[in-house]
């Protein structure tokens, strides 16, 4: 059961893939976190393949609104976000740059209404799906020796020293300091990222292509950064959208 809603609180609305919450747009965006804050932890809690959609209305949303719903509310509560929504262009441009979806998820296909699939087509699509939409969260740091390996994403909420390795079918994100190997698209995928709260490591690994670095030519050395292919080259940047500065 969700606890009584304020009327200056986001109001939840039940869904066919979990939960939407709609942001007041008269909210302040302070009043918008401790709106998200004061939710208890037990209310975000949904079967595995459910999430939670954010509907900002027509609310321009601030790079620092984005990082602290991640912060406070995501990584703290565990929060599976599905999608953020906003009929605002300037807050699309902003989700879209951060790489977070902007579309809402659509409902799924009654099993009768499912076209027929031949056994060979039907398993290659269930392992096609399960290995894009996996995510594997490690919920600390990893240190020397150790290993994790999966056919979709990663998250690492804590650094990646050195000596550890993360292989991913999907995009890696390190949440603290990346020292150790990543190695995103490990299995022939190109539209993967690799994300890191402090870029450290001289080797980053993008499907077959390799990107070298070091402290002294790499400017954003020690700085949050994603990296991603383009034209299958691998291309580094700043990603000054999740500083803690106020812009």
């Amino acid at each position: 059961m969700l606890r009584k809603i304020r009327k200056s609180d986001a109001k939840p609305e039940r869904t066919h893939y979990g939960l939407k919450f709609i942001i007041p747009e008269n909210l302040t965006e302070d009043e918008i976190l401790k709106s998200l804050v004061r939710i208890p932890a037990k209310n975000y809690k949904l079967p595995d393949e459910q999430g939670i959609a954010l509907d900002f209305g027509g609310r321009s949303c601030s790079k620092r609104l984005v990082l602290h719903i991640l912060n406070s509310i995501v990584w703290e509560k565990d929060l599976r976000i599905l999608s953020w929504l906003s009929s605002n262009e300037d807050s699309m441009k902003l989700f879209r740059s951060a790489g977070l979806c902007v579309n809402e998820p659509a409902e799924n296909i009654n099993e009768a209404e499912k076209p027929e699939e031949s056994p060979e087509s039907k398993n290659e699509s269930e392992k096609t799906e399960e290995r894009i939409s996996a995510l594997k969260v490690v919920y600390n740091s990893m240190r020397s020796g150790q290993k994790v390996e999966t056919e979709g994403d990663v998250l690492v909420l804590g650094h990646l020293n050195p000596g550890a390795e993360v292989i991913a079918g999907g995009s890696i994100i390190v949440a603290g300091r990346l020292l150790g190997v990543v190695h995103a698209g490990g299995y022939g995928r190109g539209d993967v990222f690799v994300w890191a709260g402090s870029f450290e490591t001289p080797q980053v690994r993008i499907g077959n292509k390799l990107c070298y670095a070091d402290s002294k030519s790499t400017s954003c050395w020690r700085k949050c950064v994603v990296i991603t292919l383009e034209d299958g080259t691998p291309v580094i940047r700043e990603n000054k959208f999740m500083s803690m500065e106020k812009k």
